[in-house]
C-alpha cells in the first residue's frame, strides 16, 4: 500500500506544480468550467477543493490506522479509482498532469517513468504505454493485478518478520508467533502495545516483537488478524465491488446523498447486530461511508455553483427547487444543471443504425446519466460504432433556445466528433453541426428562432477510431424547459363536442399531478382536430376544447403561481398525414406545454 500512497503523493505534487498554468488556461475556457462571480469566491472554492483534496489524502493515509487492510484489495483496487477522484475534485485531468509534465511544464519523462515503476508495471510497457490517452488507466489495472497477484502467493508483512517466522512453533512453548499474536488480540484487542509485544513474545517463547519499531509491529498484528478472520463470502464480494463502482462514479447530488443514506443505515444494523457480516465487508462499509461522504459535499458544493450560474444566464428559467438538479459527466466531471431535473433526458429511442449490428444496449442512452467505467469493463452506455447514428425523442419535455447550452451529450472516453441534428417532426432536419467533449454542451441560437420547440435529435459518428469506436453515449439532456403532456380526444370528448366526458375529468386530474410537481410555469394548452369538417369549425372546436381541459386543471391545480392560455390550431398541426381513420385519431388530441415562469 505504501508504494501507492508515493504515487498519489507525487501526483499531488505535480497538481500544485501545474495549477498556475491550469487556472490560466481555465480562464480562457470559462464555458466548459464552472466559476464564481468574482475572484475572492474563486479563490474560496479553490481552498475549499483543497480542503476537500487533503481530507480524501487523509482517508488514503489513515488506512493502515482506522481499519483497512494494507493487504485488503479493496484498498487496492479502489486506489487508483479514487486518486482520479482526487485529481477531478481539484478540477485536473490526470491525463492532462502527465502530458503538461512531458512538455516541460513540471516533471521530466524520466521521473514520471520512475514514478511509475514503483507501483509494479514494468518500464518496458510504460514506454509503449505513456502517449496513450488512456495510459493512467491501463496503467493503474496492471498494477492492480500484479498487486492482487503477488497477495494470492503469500501474505506480505509490513514488519520486519518473515511469514517462516510467524509460523514456526517454538520446540519449548509449542506456540509459534502467530498464533500468540491471536491469543493476545482475542484478550486485549487488535492495537499494538509495549506490554503486549512482551507478553506475545513469553507465549512464543521469542524476543522477536520487543525488538521491532511499535508501528511496524502493529502492522503484523493486523496483518495476522486479517489472515486468519472469517473471509467475506461470494456475496459479500459481489455487494463491495457494487459499492466502490457505485461510490466512484456519482452523477447526481440526489444519487450522493442515496447512496450515503444506504451506508449509514448499514453501519448502523452491522453497529447493532441485526445484520451480521465479515470483518471485512464491516470495514468497506466504514471506509466507502467515508469516501462518499467527501465526495457528496463535494458534489453538493459544484451543484450550487452550477445552479448559480445557469440562473445569473436565465433568471425566468425556474421550475421550483425540488425539479432542477445538477449532474456529472464526462472525463472531468463536469456540473451541468437542468432546471427540469430528470425530466431533461431523452425519452425514446427511434432509430439506431450501427455498422455492425450493436444495438441491444441502444436503450442506454435513455434517462438519467448512469455509466459505470471500471478497469476492464464499462456498461450504461450505448457505442454508436465508426459512422453509426442515432435518433431520439423527447415525449414528456422538448429542446428550446435558452441562454448559453441548451442541449447535453453525456459521452464518455475518447472524444469522438459527432454531427448533429434537430427536429420538431422527426421528418424535417437542422443540421446544427459538429460536436465534441467529455460532456458535449451545443447553443442552437443560430439555427433556431426563439421559443420553437423540438422533439427528435439525431447523432451520426465521425468516424473516429477509439477503443470503443464510434461515440459513446451515456445519456442526452435538452435543458429546453418545457413539459410536454398529450391527452387522447378520444378520452375527453364525444364526437364534434366540447364537454368533458366523465373519463375525460379523471384523464386531466391524473394529469394535473405531473403539472404540480413544477410548483410554477406558464401552462399552454393547445386543441388539435383532423381534417373533418371546415377549417374554421375546426379551428373554434379545437379553441373550445383547449378551454374545457384549461378550465378543469385550474380547478385542481390551485395557486397563482401558473399562468394560463389556450390555442386551437385545429387541422394545422397533424402528427400524421390524415390519410387512415386510424391516423385522423392520432391528430384529435389536447398537448400541454409547460413553459418556465
Amino acid at each position: 500500500m505504501k508504494k501507492y500512497i508515493i504515487i498519489i503523493t507525487a501526483l499531488l505534487l505535480i497538481l500544485s506544480c501545474a495549477e498556475k498554468p491550469k487556472k490560466e488556461q481555465q480562464s480562457s475556457e470559462s464555458d466548459s468550467e464552472i466559476s464564481l462571480e468574482t475572484a475572492g469566491e474563486q479563490t474560496d472554492l479553490d481552498s475549499d477543493d483543497l480542503e476537500v483534496s487533503m481530507e480524501q489524502l487523509g482517508e488514503f493515509l489513515k488506512m493502515g490506522k482506522d481499519g483497512e487492510d494494507k493487504n485488503d484489495t479493496t484498498s487496492v483496487e479502489s486506489t487508483f479509482e479514487q486518486l482520479g477522484k482526487l485529481l477531478e475534485i481539484g478540477g485536473v485531468d490526470p491525463n492532462d498532469i502527465i502530458a503538461d509534465s512531458i512538455q516541460g511544464k513540471g516533471f521530466s519523462t524520466a521521473a514520471i517513468l520512475d514514478m511509475l515503476e514503483a507501483s509494479g508495471v514494468s518500464r518496458e510497457e510504460m514506454e509503449k504505454l505513456i502517449n496513450n490517452p488512456d495510459s493512467l488507466a491501463i496503467l493503474a489495472a496492471e498494477a492492480v493485478k500484479n498487486r492482487q497477484a503477488s497477495q494470492k502467493e503469500e501474505p506480505l508483512f509490513k514488519g520486519k518478520i518473515s511469514p517462516e517466522q510467524l509460523s514456526s512453533k517454538n520446540p519449548t512453548t509449542g506456540v509459534s508467533l502467530e498464533e500468540a499474536i491471536l491469543l493476545v488480540q482475542a484478550e486485549s484487542g487488535p492495537e499494538a502495545t509495549m506490554e503486549k509485544l512482551k507478553k506475545i513474545d513469553s507465549l512464543a517463547g521469542t524476543n522477536v516483537m520487543e525488538q521491532i519499531d511499535l508501528t511496524e509491529a502493529g502492522y503484523v498484528m493486523t496483518d495476522v488478524a486479517r489472515k486468519n478472520e472469517v473471509p467475506a463470502s461470494a456475496k459479500e464480494e459481489k455487494q463491495m465491488k457494487a459499492l466502490r463502482d457505485r461510490s466512484g462514479q456519482l452523477h447526481s447530488e440526489k444519487e450522493a446523498n442515496k447512496l450515503l443514506a444506504e451506508l449509514e443505515k448499514a453501519e448502523k444494523d452491522l453497529a447493532s447486530g441485526k445484520v451480521k457480516a465479515s470483518p471485512r465487508f464491516q470495514r468497506t462499509i466504514e471506509h466507502q461511508k467515508k469516501s462518499v461522504a467527501v465526495y457528496q459535499k463535494n458534489i453538493a458544493r459544484k451543484s450550487i455553483a452550477a445552479k448559480k450560474k445557469f440562473q445569473q444566464m436565465n433568471p425566468d428559467l425556474y421550475f421550483g427547487e425540488e425539479v432542477g438538479q445538477t449532474y456529472f459527466g464526462g472525463p472531468h466531471k463536469t456540473a451541468v444543471y437542468l432546471p427540469l431535473g430528470a425530466l431533461s433526458f431523452a425519452d425514446k429511442v427511434v432509430k439506431a443504425n450501427h455498422p455492425q449490428l450493436m444495438t441491444q444496449e441502444v436503450k442506454n442512452v435513455l434517462g438519467e446519466p448512469d455509466v459505470i467505467e471500471t478497469f476492464d469493463d464499462v456498461s450504461g452506455i450505448h457505442s454508436l460504432g465508426l459512422g453509426g447514428d442515432l435518433t431520439v425523442q423527447f415525449v414528456n419535455n422538448a429542446l428550446t433556445d435558452v441562454n448559453g447550452p441548451d442541449l447535453y451529450i453525456f459521452e464518455i472516453g475518447q472524444l469522438e466528433p459527432t454531427e448533429l441534428e434537430i427536429s420538431k417532426d422527426g421528418k424535417t432536419w437542422i443540421k446544427v453541426g459538429k460536436i465534441d467533449g467529455g460532456v458535449a454542451q451545443v447553443d442552437i441560437a443560430p439555427f433556431v428562432k426563439q421559443g420553437e420547440l423540438f422533439y427528435y435529435v439525431r447523432l451520426k459518428d465521425l468516424k473516429m477510431e477509439s477503443a470503443l469506436p464510434g461515440a459513446d453515449v451515456d445519456a442526452i439532456a435538452a435543458i429546453g424547459a418545457a413539459m410536454r403532456l398529450n391527452l387522447d380526444s378520444k378520452v375527453l370528448f364525444a364526437t364534434g363536442k366540447s364537454e368533458l366526458k366523465p373519463e375525460g375529468l379523471a384523464a386531466v386530474k391524473n394529469l394535473a399531478q405531473n403539472i404540480e410537481v413544477l410548483k410554477r410555469g406558464n401552462v399552454i394548452v393547445e386543441g388539435h382536430t383532423d381534417d373533418v369538417g371546415s377549417d374554421e369549425s375546426n379551428r373554434k372546436l379545437s379553441l373550445e376544447r383547449a378551454r374545457s381541459v384549461s378550465a378543469a386543471l385550474k380547478k385542481v391545480i390551485p395557486g397563482s403561481k401558473f399562468k394560463w392560455n389556450e390555442k386551437g390550431h385545429g387541422e394545422s398541426k397533424p402528427l400524421v398525414k390524415n390519410d387512415s381513420d386510424e391516423n385522423r385519431a392520432k391528430n384529435r388530441r389536447v398537448e400541454i406545454l409547460v413553459l418556465p415562469n
